[in-house]
């Protein structure tokens, strides 16, 4: 493989459905009926729809944009934005590789 080719998912759909089910996770999928019936409903459904629609939309176009734009891996993005940045894509990677392995864990 050359430096300039890169892997691409092969269709679009398939890329909708990954980012879905990243984006739900299966805490959501166990608590989410739970805590609907336990705070009331239709009040608790609809502030969550709206929270994950405006922070979760916002910050999912943000990654997009910017990975877009610098081609690289979240570190080397938020490094090239600012030097001390490169510790929140460290982070990032850190709290992703955690919670990675407690879902292989609930999955087993």
């Amino acid at each position: 493989m050359s430096s300039n080719s890169r892997e691409k998912w092969a269709t679009h759909s398939g890329f909708i459905f990954a980012a879905i089910g990243s984006a739900v996770g299966i805490g959501n999928i166990w608590r989410f009926p739970y805590l609907v019936g336990t705070n009331g409903g239709g009040a608790f459904l609809m502030s969550y729809v709206i929270l994950m629609v405006v922070f979760g939309l916002s910050f999912m176009m943000l990654e997009f944009a910017v990975g877009r734009y610098y081609q690289r891996s979240i570190i080397d993005c938020l490094a090239k934005i600012k030097k001390r940045f490169r510790w929140f894509g460290v982070f990032t990677v850190v709290i992703t590789t955690l919670v990675t392995s407690y879902y292989v864990v609930i999955l087993g």
